[in-house]
C-alpha cells in the first residue's frame, strides 16, 4: 500500500526516496489491464513540460524537479503546470495544502455534482449536448459534424455564416478553437469540411479520451463595452457558480479573460490574461495575470487600466447565472463562460471543473474557504486513498 510509506515532508532526501519508489512501484488499472504508470514516455512528457517552463534549467535541476513533482502529485494532487504558474516550487508542504489543486479539485467538484448522475461530466463538457439543453441562452446557432454525411448540414450553415468558429466537442483550455472564413478557402465547402473533420480525428488520436466530433458556432458579436479591451478576442467572464451549504447559488471569485496581441482565444495559458472581479460590483480588483508569470497593469494593446475596469451590465449577468443553475438543479458547481453582446449576455460554454485562477492572482490557496462555503471536506489525508485505480506491484 502506498499509504504504508507515504508521508508529508519538506525534507528533500525523503521526498526523492519516496518519489523514486513511486516510479518503480505504482501501476494503474484500466480496461486493458494493469500497467506501469510512470513509463519512459510518461516521464519524458513531464520533462518536456519542465523544460518548457524552465528553459534555462540544467539536466540535474530538471531531474530534481521531476521527482519533486511526482511526489507533489501524490501529496497535493497538483500538475506540472500548477507547480510553475502557482509557484508551488517555492512553497512548503503546509502552504501547498491550502491550495485547491487538480486532483483535490476534481474530488470536490464531483461531490458537488454527484446528484447529476454518472454522465455528469459529459452533460457539461460535451459542448453540443449542453447547447441543445440551453439553446435559449446561447443566442446563436451551433451545429455538430461527425463525418462527410453532414455535408448538406455544413453547407447550409456555412452559407448562412461565412465566418464561423470551430471547436473540438469536448476539449479544454481553449485548445483547437479557431475561426474559419469560407472566402479564404475560395468557397470549396467539401475541402473545408474535410479539413475540419481531420482536425477532429487528430485530436482524438492524440487524446483518445476526447472525441473526434467537432462543433461549429456562429460568431459572437461582442458588445463594444468589452471589445474595447481587446477587439481581436471575445473577452469572456468566467463565473463559477457554487451551491453553498445554505443551498443558495454563490458567484465565487469570478474573473475576466481577455486576449492580447490580436489573439482570437483569450486564456492565461495562451495569448491572454485573467483578472479577478468583485462578485458584488463587477469591478476588476486585480491586475492581469498570465501563467507565464507576466503581470499587466494596463492592457498591452488597448492601454486600458485593468484594475478598476467596470464590467458592464453586471446585474444582468448574475441574474442569468441564477437562471442557468435553475435549469440544471442537480449540479452544485459549474464554471460558466459568458460573453456580452449588444442584446445582452450569452453562454459561451459551461465547464464541469476548471482552474481556481484566483489562486494565481492572489498568491494563496483557497481550499479552506471553499470547504467552509460548501460545508464539506474530504475525509482522507490524500486524494487517492479511496481510489482502486492505483496499486503497488
Amino acid at each position: 500500500m502506498i499509504i504504508d510509506y507515504f508521508k508529508l515532508t519538506n525534507d528533500k532526501a525523503e521526498i526523492r526516496t519516496i518519489a523514486e519508489r513511486l516510479v518503480d512501484e505504482i501501476h494503474v488499472c484500466d480496461k486493458s489491464g494493469t500497467k506501469l504508470l510512470y513509463t519512459p514516455t510518461m516521464l519524458q512528457k513531464m520533462l518536456d513540460s519542465i523544460r518548457h517552463y524552465a528553459p534555462d534549467s540544467n539536466p540535474e535541476e530538471q531531474d530534481e524537479m521531476l521527482y519533486r513533482f511526482i511526489y507533489d502529485y501524490w501529496a497535493f494532487g497538483c500538475t506540472v503546470d500548477e507547480e510553475f504558474y502557482l509557484d508551488l516550487i517555492s512553497k512548503t508542504a503546509e502552504e501547498k495544502l491550502e491550495y485547491m489543486l487538480a486532483q483535490f479539485r476534481s474530488t470536490y467538484v464531483h461531490h458537488l455534482n454527484w446528484d447529476a448522475g454518472p454522465d455528469r461530466v459529459s452533460q457539461l463538457e460535451d459542448k453540443y449536448r449542453l447547447y441543445q439543453r440551453l439553446k435559449l441562452y446561447y443566442k446563436r446557432q451551433m451545429i455538430e459534424i461527425r463525418s462527410m454525411d453532414d455535408y448538406d448540414l455544413f453547407v447550409a450553415f456555412a452559407k448562412r455564416h461565412p465566418i464561423f468558429v470551430v471547436k473540438p466537442v469536448n476539449f479544454f483550455f481553449g485548445l483547437g478553437i479557431h475561426k474559419v472564413a469560407v472566402e479564404e478557402s475560395k468557397g470549396n465547402y467539401r475541402d473545408i469540411l474535410e479539413a475540419i473533420l481531420q482536425e477532429g480525428q487528430a485530436v482524438h488520436e492524440r487524446h483518445p479520451q476526447r472525441e473526434s466530433r467537432m462543433v461549429l458556432e456562429e460568431l459572437i458579436c461582442q458588445d463594444d463595452a468589452l471589445a474595447r479591451l481587446h477587439s481581436g478576442s471575445v473577452n469572456v467572464i468566467r463565473v463559477t457558480a457554487v451551491r453553498g451549504k445554505d443551498e443558495k447559488i454563490h458567484i465565487y471569485h469570478p474573473w475576466i479573460k481577455a486576449g492580447i496581441n490580436g489573439s482570437f482565444v483569450a486564456t492565461a495559458a495562451q495569448e491572454g490574461f485573467v483578472a479577478e472581479i468583485d462578485p458584488d460590483t463587477g469591478i476588476v480588483i486585480t491586475d492581469g495575470y498570465q501563467e507565464t508569470g507576466n503581470i499587466y497593469q494596463f492592457h498591452p494593446n488597448s492601454g486600458i487600466r485593468i484594475k478598476g475596469f467596470q464590467v458592464p451590465r453586471w446585474d444582468e449577468l448574475t441574474d442569468m447565472v441564477q437562471e442557468l443553475m435553475e435549469q440544471l438543479p442537480k449540479f452544485g458547481y459549474i464554471g460558466w463562460d459568458l460573453a456580452l453582446t449588444p442584446e445582452g449576455w450569452c453562454v459561451v460554454e459551461g465547464n464541469f471543473s476548471g482552474e481556481f485562477m484566483y489562486q494565481l492572482m492572489n498568491g494563496r490557496g483557497y481550499r479552506r474557504e471553499f470547504e467552509d462555503l460548501i460545508g464539506w471536506k474530504i475525509e482522507t489525508e490524500f486524494w487517492w486513498e479511496r481510489s482502486d485505480r492505483f496499486i503497488l506491484l
